[in-house]
């Protein structure tokens, strides 16, 4: 049996939201959690997510939510597949793990883009209006490391210290730390996610930014 990959993006996360008192829910694995080597709509289950699962339930890190690998409607399989259902590509090219308590805004990796080793990048997608997709990581680790970057951008947002609400943005405030991350870089200049941008000017954008950024 293959060795459960370590989560030194998703200890941070958690060490964050507990140094900050940042909501935090970490509830024990589902039985019926994907495991490494499964695979789910035909397409193979990234083994960094398969060991998140393995691990926790239907966790909450501050306004993150993770899918429980349940069987109820928001769950991770059936809320994939009303996803798909209108058969956009943001959609139906990823895999929705997570997303914004009370947005439309999502979180999924990619699988058509798996490394050599089988990790896939993650994707911010906005489904208020036309959907649109956006690369912010190499691997749900890594991704899990940048939420937890943000979170710290924000206890120390003075907004946030003063109201209780940031004016920063996720993943646009964090432009800087994605175009640190090299994988996903080299992914980027080569245009391997240009096909979920729906040509949303948002989405281009964000593309071309950092592409400039890594220029």
């Amino acid at each position: 049996m293959p060795t459960a990959p370590l989560l030194p993006g998703l200890d941070r996360l958690i060490a964050v939201c507990q140094r900050h008192s940042f909501p935090l829910k970490l509830p024990p694995p589902m039985p019926s959690a994907p495991r490494q080597g499964d695979t789910l709509f035909g397409e193979s289950f990234d083994p960094q997510l398969a060991a998140v699962y393995q691990r926790l339930g239907e966790a909450e890190f501050g306004p993150l939510s993770l899918c429980r690998a349940g069987s109820e409607w928001m769950d991770l399989v059936p809320w994939n597949g009303r996803l798909r259902e209108d058969g956009a590509v943001q959609f139906t090219a990823s895999l929705i793990f997570s997303w914004e308590k009370g947005f439309s805004l999502y979180y999924g990796t990619v699988p058509r883009l798996a490394d050599a080793q089988g990790i896939q990048p993650v994707v911010h997608i906005d489904d208020y209006e036309a959907p649109y997709a956006v690369p912010i990581a190499s691997s749900v680790d890594r991704f899990f490391d940048l939420y937890c970057r943000y979170l710290e951008r924000v206890a120390a947002d003075p907004e946030y210290i003063h109201h209780g609400v940031s004016v920063l943005h996720f993943p646009w405030a964090l432009v800087d730390l994605i175009a640190r991350d090299e994988p996903l870089m080299a992914r980027i200049r080569a245009g391997s996610f240009d096909f979920l941008t729906n040509n949303q000017r948002a989405a281009i954008d964000w593309i071309q930014k950092l592409r400039d950024m890594s220029t």
